[in-house]
C-alpha cells in the first residue's frame, strides 16, 4: 500500500467530533493529500471544531506510524453537503 492510500485508511477511521458516526472522509472535508499534506476543508470558515479535527488526524496518523503528514486547512472551494458519502 502506498503512503497516500495508507493515509486514506487512516482517515477512514477518524470520526468528526460533532457527528461521531460520520468519518471525516465520510463527511467530506479531506480534499485529498499533496506533498504530505491532508487538505481539509472545514465545513463553515468559523467551524469550532476544525482544530479538534486537524489533532484527531495528525494523532490517528502518528499512532499508525505515519509520521510526516500535517493537515492543512483550505477554504476554497466551499465545503458542501453534496461532498457527504451516500
Amino acid at each position: 500500500m502506498n503512503e497516500e492510500a495508507a493515509i486514506m485508511a487512516v482517515l477512514a477511521d477518524v470520526p468528526d467530533p460533532e457527528i461521531p458516526a460520520v468519518s471525516v472522509l465520510d463527511l467530506g472535508i479531506v480534499r485529498g493529500i499533496e506533498g504530505g499534506k491532508v487538505i481539509v476543508t472545514p465545513t463553515y470558515s468559523g467551524c469550532p471544531a476544525t482544530a479538534v479535527i486537524s489533532l484527531s488526524i495528525e494523532e490517528a496518523l502518528r499512532r499508525r506510524g505515519v509520521t510526516r503528514a500535517r493537515v492543512k486547512s483550505q477554504l476554497s472551494p466551499a465545503w458542501t453537503t453534496d461532498w457527504i458519502s451516500p
